[in-house]
């Protein structure tokens, strides 16, 4: 994105700001997309360490490695919640940020079809079909061979299909 990656890793506030206000609104819709149950608080997490990282090393692409955070972290959240490990972070309840972009039923259909994917057939689809990422990028994030998207992209797209099928 060629987004003031110098300034950003070297401290500027300013330039770091303007890494989230670009970034974090399409870093909630992943997130929540992904399935994530809090969506602004996974992506405050990634700017967290994004900003740690940053005194640490240079981050050559920040778009990329946020990105990469939040699959991993909302990975994270699932497997602590299936594993029963899960802690209560909110006393109340309440829609997610971007519910407006859920209110139509068709849309609505998709999330629930989605929903049913696999977790990782999910993510694949989600990386390659709204972020409109090559495969080797979601083969980077997903921490996987390309090979690998190819299939999960593949397989979810027929299971999606099937769902939406049988939902009409």
């Amino acid at each position: 994105m060629g987004l003031i990656v110098g300034d950003t890793m070297t401290g500027s506030g300013a330039a770091f700001e303007t890494l989230f206000r670009t970034e974090a609104g399409r870093l909630v819709r992943l997130a929540h997309l992904l399935g994530a149950e809090d969506p602004e608080d996974v992506v405050q997490e990634a700017f967290c360490r994004l900003y740690d990282v940053r005194q640490q090393r240079e981050v050559a692409n920040p778009t990329a490695y946020l990105s990469r955070i939040v699959v991993n972290e909302v990975r994270s959240r699932r497997r602590r919640r299936l594993l029963g490990d899960r802690k209560v972070l909110h006393l109340g309840t309440a829609e997610p940020a971007d519910e407006h972009v859920v209110r139509t039923e068709s849309v609505r259909g998709l999330l629930r079809a989605l929903d049913s994917l696999a977790p990782r057939q999910r993510e694949a689809l989600v990386l390659r079909y709204w972020l409109d990422l090559p495969l080797a990028e979601i083969a980077d994030a997903m921490q996987v061979r390309v090979g690998t998207v190819k299939s999960l992209v593949s397989r979810g797209l027929a299971r999606l299909a099937t769902e939406l099928e049988d939902h009409r």
